[in-house]
């Protein structure tokens, strides 16, 4: 197959190293989602990087280009969150196929009535009020049989939440239920290039296109609320920006955990413990009087003085 590299999408699903231009492509392509009702009315979610590495691959796979509308992602509110499929056109999966070189056309759609006969024109008037299936025959050049896709009208019609079919399958049910079947005959001819695509006719039958997505490195919330003072729950919020995990639960946990621990404590004041005062010497005493000692502690003053002056009395 002969494909045209598509330059313009980013080379992987890191943001942090798009371009301006890169960015407003991903935009284009579907890859934010914008909130239009309740509490997150007008919010911008980007499509998580799970996605957009997988939205990448199938793009250069399949050789179609966002900017022209050929491929795109799809982001749908259910139960709070965002599922994300992506999608493509019936002129998308055409084109393909005929990029391959192989493809060597196919029949024109038929449709089965209600009693149960193949017509290759569906009138509602004359048939019924909708086909039971329609069935497309693909070819390819090196098959000696083509591809054949049935859509059954149950397993693909589109309806609101009453049950009745949409505005486009209410009017072009017929033809809605042609391009399904022809995407099946597409993609069972032409299955390496179009594995994993869906058009939007089709997308309600799809297979749930559901994406891991890794959970955070660290439980943040947890280590906030254990951190003992503001320092270690900044230096947590630091290391959760660092990590691509700082989320609105992570910054919610920080600020509740600030709360907890009041403000901020100053450095303990340093008191300096006055030096004890040192004790005074003690007076001198004079020697008592020679008349108020004995004989004997005159004698021993005496020779005291005596040593004291060299030995001279």
């Amino acid at each position: 197959m002969t494909t045209t590299e598509v330059t313009t999408l980013p080379a992987n699903g890191d943001v942090s190293t798009w371009t301006p231009a890169e960015k407003a492509i991903a935009d284009a392509a579907g890859l934010v989602f914008t909130h239009t009702y309740g509490d997150r009315q007008g919010q911008r979610e980007p499509a998580p990087r799970a996605v957009v590495e997988k939205f990448l691959a199938l793009s250069r796979q399949s050789g179609l280009n966002p900017l022209s509308n050929q491929i795109w992602c799809i982001g749908r509110l259910s139960k709070g969150r965002v599922e994300w499929a992506v999608q493509t056109g019936i002129d998308g999966f055409r084109l393909v196929a005929d990029r391959s070189e192989k493809y060597a056309g196919q029949d024109e759609a038929e449709w089965m009535t209600d009693k149960g006969e193949w017509v290759d024109a569906f009138i509602p008037k004359l048939h019924g009020g909708q086909p039971l299936a329609a069935r497309v025959r693909v070819y390819r050049s090196d098959w000696d049989r083509p591809a054949v896709g049935v859509a059954e009208w149950g397993a693909y019609v589109q309806t609101k939440r009453d049950g009745a079919p949409t505005e486009m399958w209410a009017k072009q049910g017929a033809g809605q239920l042609a391009k399904c079947a022809e995407a099946l005959a597409l993609r069972k001819a032409f299955p390496m290039d179009l594995s994993g695509l869906y058009t939007s006719d089709e997308i309600a039958a799809a297979p749930e296109q559901h994406v891991e997505v890794a959970g955070p490195s660290r439980d943040w919330s947890a280590e906030i609320a254990a951190a003992a003072t503001h320092e270690e729950v900044e230096d947590l919020l630091d290391a959760a920006d660092d990590a691509g995990e700082r989320t609105e639960a992570v910054r919610t946990a920080a600020m509740t955990r600030h709360g907890m621990l009041g403000e901020p404590t100053q450095p303990d004041e340093i008191v300096v413990e006055p030096e004890p005062a040192a004790e005074a010497p003690a007076p001198d005493v004079a020697p008592a009087s020679p008349a108020d000692l004995s004989d004997a502690d005159w004698l021993a003053q005496a020779e005291a003085d005596v040593l004291r002056n060299g030995g001279q009395p």
